[in-house]
């Protein structure tokens, strides 16, 4: 075991420069991967939205009265009966009225007050589908189809989606640098490892330098990569916090999980293709 170890710290010095590089290359996409999971875990209400109804807003003459609005959303409830009608009462609506504009509060209160329409709200699956009441006289408007709330949605489950295969993509380009290090290494010291096969050394002594050779950078990696990770969700998180948003959090697990791609990850290249030499020493 201490040969193994002195061997393969001996092949790092050797391969300096190339094992930072193997180091950088293994800290950039496992640091991304943890960024995009802690988003992912805060964005996963936002991400929810994207499967809630929209809620429509629709004005009514402000000339009916209650037996004709009553009668109006029954029927519109019994025509749609995937639709979920809800009336504003009067009150709630100046409220927002006066919250929106301000301006607006000597029109709304006292005796001169300005008749509002009445407010409708249609929540439906299939928004274009409301937009057809504005055909009929008791109709006056129909609000905006779009939902932000569906927006915001799909805006976080297409940044996940994206951030994520980014974050793979960049993996694999980094379990495929390690395993062609590998492969360089092994190619450069075949005179040695052939020497060793036919004095008899183990498979486990002959390989064992070039997987040490690949976990130390690997274990750097992951230390560096949770760090970075961390570092990015807490700029995101000084920013959610002064909009008055609840920020994201960089959960310690991730930080074991970091760690353990960056072991595993090079130790599967190493040992990939190691055996793949040994099956074709055995050919030759």
């Amino acid at each position: 075991m201490r040969h193994i170890f002195e061997e393969g710290l001996a092949l790092l010095r050797r391969r300096g420069v190339v094992s930072v590089i193997l180091a950088m290359s293994l800290t950039v996409p496992m640091a991304l991967a943890g960024f995009t999971t802690s988003m992912g875990l805060w964005s996963r209400p936002l991400v929810a939205l994207e499967s809630h109804a929209t809620v429509v807003r629709v004005l009514l003459h402000p000339r009916m009265d209650v037996s004709q609005r009553q009668a109006w959303i029954a029927e519109q409830a019994r025509t749609h009966q995937d639709w979920r009608l809800s009336e504003i009462d009067r009150e709630t609506l100046e409220e927002r009225l006066q919250v929106w504009f301000p301006y607006l509060e000597d029109l709304l209160e006292g005796e001169h007050a300005i008749e509002l329409p009445t407010l409708v709200e249609v929540e439906a699956e299939d928004p274009e589908e409301v937009t057809a009441l504005a055909e009929g006289p008791t109709v006056i408007a129909v609000g905006p189809t779009s939902s932000i709330d569906r927006v915001l949605g799909l805006m976080a489950r297409t940044m996940t989606w994206l951030l994520g295969g980014i974050s793979v993509i960049l993996l694999v380009s980094a379990f495929l640098l390690a395993a062609t290090w590998i492969h360089l290494e092994v190619y450069r010291n075949a005179d040695e490892i052939t020497i060793m096969r036919l004095v008899g050394a183990t498979e486990s002594a002959i390989r064992g330098p070039f997987v040490v050779a690949a976990l130390i950078p690997g274990i750097f990696a992951g230390v560096a990569a949770s760090v970075g990770a961390w570092y990015l969700v807490r700029m995101v998180a000084v920013a959610v916090e002064a909009v008055g948003l609840s920020p994201p959090v960089f959960p310690l697990w991730l930080v074991a999980a970091e760690i353990g791609v960056g072991v595993i990850l090079p130790i599967v290249a190493a040992l990939v293709t190691m055996g793949r030499h040994a099956r074709a020493g055995e050919t030759d």
